[in-house]
């Protein structure tokens, strides 16, 4: 076989491959719009991790400014959490997000666990509490 022959051979596998992997590839979705829900609309637990009751009764305070219907207050188990965390109480990941967004944190510190359908989430507030401060001073002032 001569060169030229190869190099047709060759572009039609490549080209076939192409074809073959287009169908055979899973749609791609366009994402959806992240908005925050309406005020109140979102039922939070407050969790403090940080040893400071008075600052997470603060971060309450803050939410509740701000439209977060905060359900519940508790205090931490001897465990202090180094860094804050939402947990997604209700599979709806678009209020776990909206959450994170809010009160400052990045998105990987958002953690699924369904169990708990009084609440939409769960806000854990760690040694870090002094970022989630700052975040809500600046929306609610």
């Amino acid at each position: 076989m001569r060169f030229i022959d190869w190099a047709i051979i060759i572009v039609v596998l490549v080209a076939g491959f192409f074809i073959v992997a287009k169908y055979l590839m899973p749609p791609k979705h366009e994402p959806s719009p992240r908005v925050l829900p309406d005020k109140g609309a979102i039922k939070v637990e407050l969790f403090g991790g940080c040893g400071r009751r008075t600052e997470v009764l603060k971060i309450a305070d803050m939410l509740r400014e701000i439209g977060i219907d905060v359900v519940d207050i508790k205090q931490e188990s001897g465990f202090l959490y180094p860094a804050s965390l939402i947990v997604d109480r209700t599979g709806a990941p678009l209020v776990a997000d909206s959450l994170a967004r809010l009160v400052g944190l990045p998105p990987d510190r958002v953690v699924i666990q369904r169990y708990n359908l009084m609440f939409d989430a769960t806000i854990v507030v760690g040694l870090d509490y002094l970022v989630i401060i700052e975040k809500l001073k600046g929306i609610t002032s």
